[in-house]
């Protein structure tokens, strides 16, 4: 039998007129069994409505004569029965089908001898017997099929089961290599944030310079590309090596220094306390004050320095950047009219500090910058801090630049001057 799910248009019309079926032999031996039940009504019907010795009386003999063997057909179809009895239902079927083949060639007009014919009926007998055997006997004598059936049907439920599980897990999976992904996007723009603000930082505007004063004492500047020094030392050091660890130091702690506002008495107390050796407590600002940053406490854990806004003698305001162990790292270098310029100016530190490259200057040297159209020019800086020379134009690239630089280097020396 076939244990196959039933499929087709005759299944569907069983399944809505009937029942839900198990196989397909179950829906064909149902249909077998009423195309039988069919050929003998029709038979019927035939016959009462034909002349006797006629061809149709005939026909309706035949019809009548296919109509148990059908049935019995569709009957052992249908019963959960092994391969071997429909196959011994289907060969009496068509022994019964050729019997009346035959019956139909001896008698062309119908049935008009009362003896009838021997190979006709030995046939029919034969094909009858047949299908009775294989619906009653073989069952007897073989093992049921349902059990195998169920197993069957057990075995693809399982199998059905873990094709569930395993699609689930598939599902599950995909879930997590989405979230995966959507954590991955996230992670490459915040490192391409980081990035840029890395680049921000190495692209500063601002270069310091080391050079050696009057005194033939080393010290720093930082300027920006404008020429304009934005902050120096403040002091002279005794070799380039101590001047650049103060430089240093500026660079670590002034990205993330707060303000504080130094008064004139506070400011000369610093100064004897710092003279004679002593750590100097610097006054805090007063918090109402909108002018004037106190520093948190992220700015503290950031940076080992405080940014100290002061007025000078001369009234003009300044800052000086002083490290927690008293020592000042760095000041404005100049003064300014008011303390907001002195604040803006401490925040242009800020800015430029972190990625500002330095330029030893001995006692001259060439610096490479972009000025304010972005273009790329170059300019020698003495050690006092003249500019003696500018490239005059801008170049598209930094490359172009160099290359005018070194066209002056070598050129520059041996020229002739020309009065014109």
């Amino acid at each position: 039998m076939s244990g196959s799910d039933p499929s087709g248009a005759l299944a569907e019309l069983y399944e809505d007129r009937i029942g839900t079926a198990r196989t397909d032999d179950e829906v064909r031996g149902y249909w077998l069994f009423a195309l039988g039940v069919l050929c003998g009504a029709l038979g019927v019907i035939v016959f009462g409505f034909t002349a006797p010795g006629t061809g149709t009386r005939a026909l309706g003999y035949a019809l009548v004569a296919l109509s148990p063997p059908l049935a019995m057909l569709g009957a052992v179809v249908r019963f959960p029965l092994r391969r071997s009895a429909t196959t011994l239902a289907a060969l009496g079927t068509l022994l019964t089908a050729f019997a009346v083949l035959y019956f139909l060639v001896v008698f062309p007009d119908g049935w008009s001898r009362s003896g009838g014919n021997g190979v006709v009926n030995a046939l029919y007998a034969a094909g009858i017997v047949l299908i009775g055997l294989a619906g009653a006997v073989v069952p007897m004598v073989t093992d049921p099929v349902y059990e195998e059936v169920e197993t069957l049907r057990e075995e693809s439920a399982g199998t059905a089961t873990e094709m569930e599980g395993t699609a689930a897990e598939l599902d599950e999976t995909t879930a997590e290599l989405e979230e995966t992904q959507t954590r991955v996007r996230e992670l490459e723009e915040e490192l391409a944030a980081a990035s840029a603000e890395l680049e921000t930082l190495r692209t500063s505007r601002a270069r310091f310079e080391l050079y050696e004063d009057r005194a033939g004492e080393t010290r720093w500047r930082l300027r920006h590309r404008n020429g304009n020094v934005v902050a120096d030392s403040g002091q002279g050091y005794s070799s380039r090596q101590k001047a650049q660890q103060g430089m240093h130091s500026v660079m670590r702690n002034a990205l993330g220094a707060g303000v504080l506002r130094i008064d004139p008495e506070a400011d000369e107390a610093d100064e004897v306390d710092a003279g004679e050796g002593k750590d100097a407590d610097p006054v805090p600002a007063d918090a109402d004050d909108p002018d004037v940053a106190v520093p948190t406490e992220d700015e503290d854990v950031a940076s080992r320095a405080t940014f100290e806004l002061f007025e000078d003698a001369e009234g003009d305001w300044r800052w000086r950047l002083r490290h927690e162990n008293g020592n000042v790292i760095g000041d404005s270098g100049e003064g300014y009219a008011s303390k907001s310029n002195a604040k803006r100016a401490t925040a242009r530190v800020r800015e430029h500090v972190a990625g500002a490259d330095y330029l030893r200057i001995d006692p001259a040297a060439f610096e490479i910058y972009r000025d304010a159209a972005g273009d790329h020019r170059w300019r020698l800086v003495h050690e006092n801090g003249n500019v003696l020379a500018d490239s005059g134009e801008g170049y598209s690239s930094r490359t172009k630049a160099r290359q005018g630089l070194d066209s002056v280097r070598s050129n520059a020396p041996d020229a002739a001057v020309e009065n014109v």
